[in-house]
Order: structure tokens, then C-alpha cells, then sequence
């Protein structure tokens, strides 16, 4: 079985195998494959349950206009551009300047582990845009990073690779025991997927969540990212008991009902609405 990487996973192996989880199997990497799968299913469950995404996105969404000085908005953790199409003829002809407009909540700082995402847009009243978001349909464009938080953390090591194309998918490091399998990797703002480690080489998937794919010089910066400690925990713990479970991995389902802790533990993070 292969090893998925569509988008990140809230975990990573050697947590979900660690003995305070999963005790069988806790040394071996025989169904390494199984757990990496079960535990991206999981990943999935997790953002469906709560209505929202926790890793970040880079995605252009369009929205329609109210006529009001606020436009809401899903998760937003940074703004690219803001367009507008103010005649009505399907292209957003119109960019609006950053000092148009303020992201809120303010203080959110989506980029911290204590943040949150911004959800709304509002026109400036000394800015460019003070009559705020003429009504209409499909008449707004936000290209941007969309999701709960982007908080990362330093890996302590750096790229070693003096040629790092847009298409290579082996990763050389200086020291490969700073990560693990499943783990979201960032360099620049370029996001891979770990789905192998062999010594100091990670085999990876580029461009993740719709970052691109880029050419890196050698010695860059790699961060790894980091998820809400709550939700982290929920899907590991999910993933553990459904596997436990099982007597047979395939097919894997998970559960109707939530484990009372896993509720508990995503519970603040839930939206009651989509």
C-alpha cells in the first residue's frame, strides 16, 4: 500500500507508536503503510467533525459581496491579494491596497501556538474602500493561506543539497533523526510531507496543501509544523483505538461514535457550523 500525501497529517508515526498509544506494533515498521493511511483517514475525520482545517492552505477563494463593511470569512491565517469586480463583467479588475482594509478578530496572530484565525475582512473608514463590499455575486477574490494556524518550529538542521530542483522528492539533510514519518515539513514557504526517512535523506511530497513546488539553495532553513496540542492528540488516540479495534485493517472504518475524550479534546475547536 501506498503511502498517500494529499495533504498533512496531525501526527506522526513514532508518536502514534509510542507506548502511551499503541503497544502492538511499537518497534517494528511492518505495518507502517497501514498506520501512515489510517492515520491521514483520521486526519480527515477530524477536520470533517470539527468544520474546519487545522494545517494551512494556499487557496484563492471567491466570495459574494453584502453590501456591508464586513466580509466573513472561513479560517484565514494571511492575505495575498484582495480583488474586486466592480462592473460586473466575471474578472476582478480591481486590487485592493492593504491599508484598505483590516483582518479580525484583531490580535488573532494565526502565525502563534497560542493564535487564532482571522474570520473576517473589514473596509478601512479612512481607507480607499470605506463604502466597504458592494453587493453582488462571486464579486470578491482573496488569494491567500487558509486554515486554523500556521506555527512552526525550527528543526535544528538545515538542507543539504547544493542542487534542490522544483522536482526532486528525496530531501537530503544533515542530520535526518530531527524528523519523522508524517510530519509536515516547511522550507521557504514551500510545505512537504515526510513519508520516508532513510539516514539523512526524507523522501517527501512537494508542494503540499497548495504551496509550489520550489528550487532551494543549499544550507536553507527547514521548520516543521506544528499542530494544536489537542487536536494532535485526538487523532492519534483515534487512530490508536480504531486500529486496536480492528482485527483486520482492510477495510478500516472509523467509529460512528467518538470516544468521550477525543469529543473532549476537539470539542473547543468545533464549529457549529460549516
Amino acid at each position: 500500500m501506498a503511502r498517500e500525501a494529499y495533504r498533512s497529517l496531525y501526527g506522526d508515526l513514532t508518536k502514534l507508536k509510542d507506548d502511551s498509544l499503541l503497544k502492538d506494533p511499537a518497534g517494528g515498521t511492518g505495518d507502517d503503510d497501514e498506520l501512515f493511511q489510517l492515520l491521514l483517514s483520521v486526519s480527515d475525520w477530524v477536520d470533517h467533525y470539527c468544520n474546519r482545517h487545522f494545517y494551512p492552505r494556499t487557496e484563492t477563494l471567491v466570495f459574494d459581496g453584502k453590501g456591508m463593511a464586513q466580509l466573513l470569512l472561513p479560517d484565514l491565517i494571511s492575505v495575498t491579494s484582495l480583488k474586486e469586480d466592480n462592473n460586473g463583467d466575471l474578472t476582478f479588475n480591481e486590487t485592493w491596497a492593504t491599508s484598505d482594509y483590516w483582518l479580525q478578530p484583531y490580535n488573532a496572530s494565526p502565525s502563534q501556538h497560542w493564535g487564532n484565525p482571522y474570520t473576517a475582512v473589514k473596509a478601512r473608514s479612512e481607507g480607499n474602500k470605506a463604502d466597504g463590499f458592494m453587493a453582488g455575486e462571486q464579486n470578491f477574490q482573496i488569494a491567500g493561506i487558509w486554515g486554523y494556524l500556521q506555527f512552526s518550529e525550527d528543526s535544528d538542521t538545515d538542507l543539504n543539497d547544493p542542487s534542490m530542483t522544483t522536482t526532486k522528492t528525496t530531501v537530503a539533510v544533515d542530520d535526518g533523526t530531527q524528523f519523522q514519518i508524517g510530519q509536515t515539513v516547511l522550507i521557504g514557504t514551500e510545505q512537504m510531507l515526510v513519508t520516508g526517512i532513510s539516514g539523512n535523506n526524507l523522501t517527501v511530497s512537494r508542494g503540499l496543501n497548495g504551496s509550489t513546488a520550489a528550487a532551494h539553495a543549499d544550507n536553507s532553513d527547514i521548520d516543521i509544523l506544528r499542530w494544536p496540542a489537542s487536536i494532535e492528540r485526538a487523532a492519534l488516540v483515534q487512530t490508536a483505538r480504531i486500529w486496536t479495534r480492528s482485527a483486520d485493517f482492510e477495510p478500516f472504518f472509523v467509529d460512528a461514535d467518538v470516544d468521550t475524550d477525543v469529543r473532549l479534546l476537539l470539542e473547543p475547536y468545533r464549529k457549529t457550523a460549516a
